[in-house]
């Protein structure tokens, strides 16, 4: 009677799509900002999918691997949830949205122009 060795959860995410993706775009020692979702608890092709968000973290990816294996809601029927780089976040304050707005105008304004410039070039 042969006994089931259990693999540790790091090692059993190392042996996914997942992680063989995530290293082949990134190294363990990258410091970053992390987003982790659990696995979709859907295995079938029916129904609603989804990957609940378990956290951002922000760390060398080797270490936030370590810990986001460990999370509730990571494991679900055994392929295992993802994790993702994101980008630095865009800070937000009460005059973002004026500053956006004024922006946009001056970009709308600027192709206007470029349009009228380019059809003056056209009738030369």
């Amino acid at each position: 009677m042969s006994k089931e060795i259990k693999q540790s959860p790091l090692n059993r995410f190392k042996g996914s799509y997942s992680y063989k993706k995530l290293i082949q775009e990134h190294r363990l020692d990258e410091i970053g900002i992390w987003k982790v979702r659990g696995e979709d608890p859907n295995c079938d092709f029916g129904g609603y999918h989804y990957m609940p968000e378990l956290g951002t973290f922000e760390g060398k990816l080797e270490d936030v691997i370590a810990h986001a294996v460990t999370i509730s809601g990571f494991w679900q029927w055994g392929a295992g949830g993802d994790i993702q780089k994101v980008g630095k976040p865009i800070k937000i304050d009460a005059n973002s949205s004026a500053a956006r707005t004024a922006a946009q105008q001056k970009v709308n304004e600027l192709e206007a122009l470029l349009a009228k410039a380019r059809n003056e070039l056209e009738s030369l």
